[in-house]
């Protein structure tokens, strides 16, 4: 879209309609948007605009060219960011932002912040934040005042706001590709060691690293999420289990579910594994697990040791040092949770691999009832079912005397019906059955007509 031609139809319809500016340049924007065409590159006149959004940008605009600012004008300016971060929670006020040349005025102030209080700072970084959804690329001078105030920031509501801003640009894959460069793995390990005290610090840090290492691809030709997993495993494993071996922090069940999310997270080696388990993790998360029965640290203590039962060595260890009773009590007491059966599926899964010992002394304690029980309880959902019928098959692969257990309580008729009602589930459930030691008959995958062919 032209700008010469944006700004004629804005008058046309200012004069046909008898409307002033912001009315008709949300007219012009919707006839123009429905047309699908591209405004990207327009700029709307923020001096003849009375909406809140454009008219507290001018203000910022306005206000930022006076070379030293008082008590007063520095008020002026946290109303107005308030304003622009409250317009821009609603994909409208994004969109206007955009076409006021937001990001550019608000950039604007980065380098004079030094002039702002903590809470002041806060406040900027907030209404900086709330600009950045929609793929916005934050580069150059920016990103680096940015960073350097994530490393050396101490007050905890700049830090805390700083943690959201950074989580939020890492929804790219070329930004998370450059803090990886930048070295904000480094940069979370200090913050985590030099605010072991402060629970919000901890969340917010946790909840970053997590950001990090998302797996899709938005903007880039290719993922490097592996890599970086690797990179932030190998820098943020010791904090992590430090902050883990804390007694204090292990007591508070937000803190300490966050800190399970993110090492299922990042332990994606056999190393992580072994140095997890050689420090005694696995006793401190028996230790949470004891303290706190709620669904949101079972389910995350179940996809920490999933992750950690990768290593055939550490698989041992989990039973040995007595989860599988934890294990089978967190399933019973949330039986009709969906999510805690489904991560419980996949850590049973993991566990009894290759494992006819970890098979032996989970059925002895009765794992057959509680699966069983579960498949009835979420028979509606094909996710749950076929997470269910891979635990069985590695359950009796290994020692089918362990079948007996599942097949006196009818999981033949269980499984077949699976087998009729999702069609998704159906290689897991026959392989289930098969196990069971009961009749099936799998699907060829792929056959050929011979032709063509050459020895």
């Amino acid at each position: 879209m032209d700008q010469k031609v944006f700004d004629e139809a804005v008058n046309e319809t200012m004069e046909l309609l008898d409307v002033n500016y912001s009315e008709a340049l949300k007219d012009t924007i919707a006839q123009f948007q429905q047309m699908g065409m591209d405004l990207s590159k327009i700029q709307i006149k923020l001096e003849s605009a009375t909406d809140p959004l454009p008219s507290a940008l001018y203000q910022l605009k306005t206000l930022f060219d006076i070379p030293s600012w008082d008590e007063t004008q520095k008020k002026q300016i946290m109303n107005n960011l308030l304003i622009v971060e409250n317009e821009c929670k609603t994909k409208e006020g994004q969109k206007l932002a955009k076409l006021s040349g937001a990001y550019n005025i608000i950039c604007g102030f980065l380098e004079r912040l030094t002039e702002l209080n903590v809470d002041q700072k806060a406040q900027f970084i907030k209404s900086f934040d709330s600009l950045l959804g929609g793929g916005q690329v934050v580069y150059g001078k920016a990103l680096d005042i940015m960073v350097e105030l994530l490393k050396n920031t101490q007050e905890e509501n700049v830090l805390l706001a700083l943690l959201s801003w950074f989580r939020t640009i890492s929804e790219l894959e070329d930004e998370r590709e450059e803090l990886r460069i930048i070295g904000i793995g480094e940069i979370m390990k200090q913050i985590l060691e030099s605010n072991s005290s402060k629970e919000a610090v901890i969340i917010g840090t946790c909840q970053l690293i997590r950001a990090q290492l998302r797996e899709d691809n938005c903007s880039g030709d290719f993922s490097n999420a592996g890599e970086r997993s690797r990179l932030l495993g190998c820098e943020l494993l010791e904090p992590l289990l430090k902050l883990l071996n804390d007694n204090q922090i292990i007591e508070l069940e937000e803190v300490t579910s966050e800190i399970f999310f993110t090492l299922a997270t990042i332990i994606v080696r056999f190393e992580f594994c072994r140095k997890f388990d050689e420090s005694g993790g696995l006793l401190r998360v028996k230790l949470a697990m004891e303290r706190h029965c709620t669904v949101r640290l079972n389910c995350l203590a179940f996809k920490l040791l999933k992750s950690l039962a990768g290593d055939d060595i550490v698989k041992d260890d989990i039973r040995k040092v007595g989860f599988c009773p934890f294990i089978l009590m967190a399933l019973q007491r949330n039986i009709n949770n969906k999510q805690l059966c489904i991560d419980a599926m996949k850590l049973l899964t993991a566990l009894t691999l290759r494992s006819p010992k970890n098979s032996a002394e989970l059925t002895q304690l009765g794992i057959a009832e509680l699966i069983v029980q579960a498949m009835k309880v979420h028979s509606n959902d094909a996710k749950h079912q076929k997470h269910a019928c891979t635990a069985v098959r590695n359950i009796v692969s290994r020692n089918r005397d362990l079948a007996s257990e599942f097949l006196a309580l009818n999981v033949e008729i269980i499984i077949e019906k699976i087998i009729s009602q999702y069609k998704n589930c159906e290689f897991e459930a026959k392989s289930a059955l098969r196990d069971l030691g009961l009749d099936v008959h799998f699907k060829e995958q792929w056959t050929g007509t011979g032709q063509n062919l050459t020895s």
